[in-house]
């Protein structure tokens, strides 16, 4: 099935605090046009045999250009405007920017998102008399991104696709598992159900040279052992560890009341 994606489907998230303790906010309020301009840089050769040209790509300086109407309060405008007030140059001047597609779907409140360095170009703000002021500026995209899931409720989150720690196998007993594991081995999020009747499943996941872990809430559950399930949402943890990288698989697995 084909189907339009619309603007607000592709939503950003500004740092508005820290590296180290980030602050994810929606920008959002004021802002009525964004689009991310990639800039490629090309190279364009012709040989000498040969009478047309070819083009390659050779990289992307992607910039996202915003006009944001000044509302005091909003925590991405209050950010941006104290950066102004302050002239911050060279890592001052930089944050971070997560882009989060909605339109793909999401699994336990995560959606694929890609996470990335940026930094702050401030062109102007005010405006004309009798409108409201606006402030002008750049979000200048450095290096390359790291892909995720985002969960922007509660509390804003961001985990990264795993690396060293991706799963070989993952079965969840009989369950069809969605997304199926088969075709997205390094998303951490996962959701399937079973009828009433069943009230166990069994537990299999590998990864060669990783240290596993497999829980139902806090009870441990050794490899291809069986699980209790109660009724309702049951959550599962495959914790794996491959030298300083640890990646925890969630599957919530809904047993029907009846």
């Amino acid at each position: 099935m084909v189907s339009t994606i619309k603007r607000s489907q592709e939503r950003h998230f500004l740092n508005t605090g820290t590296l180290i303790a980030p602050v994810w906010s929606l920008m959002g309020p004021g802002i009525a046009s964004a689009k991310t301009d990639m800039n490629p840089e090309t190279t364009k050769e012709t040989d000498i045999s040969e009478d047309n040209a070819r083009v390659s790509v050779d990289s992307y300086a992607p910039t996202l250009p915003i006009k944001q109407i000044a509302k005091q309060g909003d925590a991405v405008f209050d950010f941006i405007n104290a950066m102004r007030v302050s002239r911050d140059i060279l890592d001052n001047a930089q944050t971070e920017l997560v882009t989060v597609h909605t339109y793909e779907g999401s699994a336990l409140g995560f959606y694929y998102s890609e996470k990335q360095l940026v930094s702050i170009q401030i062109t102007s703000f005010g405006g004309d008399g009798g409108k409201p002021a606006e402030i002008e500026y750049t979000v200048n995209f450095i290096g390359d991104p790291v892909y995720g899931g985002f969960n922007p409720t509660p509390t804003a989150e961001f985990v990264a696709t795993p690396v060293n720690t991706i799963l070989t196998t993952l079965v969840i007993g009989s369950v069809t598992l969605t997304p199926l594991f088969a075709t997205d081995k390094s998303w951490l999020w996962y959701a399937g159900s079973v009828s009433n009747a069943t009230d166990t499943v069994t537990m299999t996941s590998t990864k060669s040279g990783a240290t596993i872990v497999q829980k139902v809430g806090n009870t441990t559950v050794s490899q291809a052992a069986t699980a209790a399930l109660s009724v309702g949402v049951n959550h599962l943890t495959i914790t794996v560890t491959v030298g300083a990288e640890v990646s925890v698989y969630n599957i919530d697995i809904t047993r029907a009341t009846s």
